[in-house]
């Protein structure tokens, strides 16, 4: 039972969720189930987990965008965008609802617990309806802010496949291979996503007496991880990400709940990566908005 939720609930260690196991917090059909306990399929798991003690969030958030049907705002680089894992009150989505500026948000897209930037929402369902389905159809031109190690090429075009990476220990891992590589994958046809993306080398700096470079990030499809796990694959981690970073032990003591150095080990407390902009032709005033948003103040100067 452990080993199971450990892989399905990866924000808790495998000890965690054994002592979770033994605080009884934790049913299988309505009785305390054990560690060693086999799940069966079908059977109905019961979480009980009392009083949690989320981490602390930035709140504060900036107003970025705002008409008659959608507005935007930016994210902090250390807040959810809805509730999840430990954190339940403490995301976006639930500090909105409570801001006497807004009546019920309707949540377009969603960014990383750690990347901040601009994130999109509608004010009632017509609007949300529209705003994601010019995600969903790629009508929206994004750009991203990424802070790498090593002296990046001056542009470069990714294109080919996601998948899960086989060689990693952690389960949510992806990796990218560019399509002429396409046979030489040892994965299942129906797990590679297409994928594409452009970078462009903005400028180059020393953080921590190595190279870094600061990319301008064109993201044509949307799938998940995929700036990162791009990255990582071409051989330029981001400063700062835990699972895509220079050492991937990182994450596996984080989540287990240790206190590694993440300054002195990946540069930054948080991945470097920030949503600059969106633009898109906007369904109802039929005209072409832009929205900006400012760099955040904890990147690397």
């Amino acid at each position: 039972m452990d080993v199971f939720l450990a892989n399905r609930f990866t924000y808790q260690s495998r000890s965690l969720w054994r002592k979770t196991l033994e605080e009884g917090k934790i049913l299988v059909q309505g009785k305390i189930a054990k560690a060693s306990y086999l799940l069966k399929e079908g059977e109905e798991i019961l979480y009980l987990p009392g009083e949690i003690e989320e981490p602390e969030v930035q709140r504060e958030f900036k107003v970025l965008y705002e008409d008659e049907r959608f507005f935007a705002v930016e994210k902090p680089g250390d807040l959810p965008v809805h509730g999840a894992g430990r954190y339940r009150k403490n995301n976006l989505v639930d500090i909105i609802e409570v801001d006497p500026r807004f009546q019920r948000p309707y949540l377009i897209h969603r960014l990383d617990r750690e990347t901040s930037g601009v994130v999109l929402f509608g004010k009632d369902p017509d609007a949300a309806f529209r705003g994601s389905d010019l995600f969903a159809n790629r009508k929206i031109r994004k750009t991203y802010i990424a802070y790498v190690w090593g002296s990046f090429p001056k542009k470069k075009k990714a294109i080919g496949f996601l998948f899960t990476d086989p060689s990693s220990q952690i389960r949510k891992k992806r990796a990218f291979a560019f399509e002429e590589r396409r046979k030489d994958l040892q994965v299942p046809e129906e797990e590679l996503e297409s994928s594409e993306t452009s970078f462009l080398k903005l400028g180059e700096g020393m953080h921590q007496g190595k190279v870094f470079s600061k990319l301008l990030c064109l993201p044509k499809t949307g799938r998940l991880h995929q700036i990162r796990a791009t990255l990582f694959s071409l051989g330029y981690p981001l400063l700062g990400d835990k699972i895509y970073g220079k050492d991937e032990t990182v994450f596996i003591e984080f989540i287990q709940g240790e206190d590694p150095d993440l300054i002195s080990r990946l540069g930054m407390s948080r991945q470097a990566l920030h949503s600059r902009s969106l633009s898109f032709v906007h369904p109802f005033l039929k005209k072409r908005i832009r929205i900006l948003c400012p760099l955040p103040e904890d990147f690397p100067k």
